[in-house]
């Protein structure tokens, strides 16, 4: 009766220190990912847009798109400029701290017929973060500025 006695205790251990490591992994990936290319790490396979702003002139016409993707596996983000002018710029923010990653070499993606420019990761568990940047129109006359909601 005894063994039984402390094979439950154990199993009940076990599960706890489980439990205890699940919970606190995703928070230990997200840290160890403050800096990293979503891409290149593969936290861009499961992402999502989750807040867009257009950058506009305040007209009907929208000169790019300023985006904060979200990964869940990795519990980051990162900032994603999106226009028809190669001059742009694109940050996220974690809103606690300050921490930051910038992005300001555009490339050009021809599927989409547009320049595109994603900063590094930030960590988001547990935080809340949002991205701001510019883009100029394709004659680099006029550049405008947007900034998303916080996520």
């Amino acid at each position: 009766m005894r063994v039984s006695l402390f094979a439950k205790r154990a199993a009940v251990i076990g599960a706890a220190t489980i439990a205890l490591a699940t919970a606190l992994s995703g928070n230990a990936n997200a840290l160890a990912r403050d800096g990293e290319d979503p891409i290149a790490s593969g936290c861009a396979a499961d992402a999502r847009t989750v807040r867009s702003v257009p950058l506009t002139n305040g007209s009907a016409f929208t000169y790019g798109t300023m985006e904060l993707r979200y990964s869940p596996y990795c519990r980051t983000t990162w900032a994603r400029v999106w226009s028809d002018g190669d001059d742009l710029f694109a940050r996220v923010v974690r809103d606690q701290g300050g921490y930051f990653q910038d992005c300001s070499t555009p490339t050009w993606n021809s599927g989409a017929g547009r320049y595109t420019c994603f900063t590094r990761m930030v960590n988001d568990a547990g935080f809340t973060s949002h991205a701001w940047g510019w883009a100029s129109n394709s004659s680099g006359y006029a550049s405008y500025t947007a900034q998303t909601a916080s996520y």
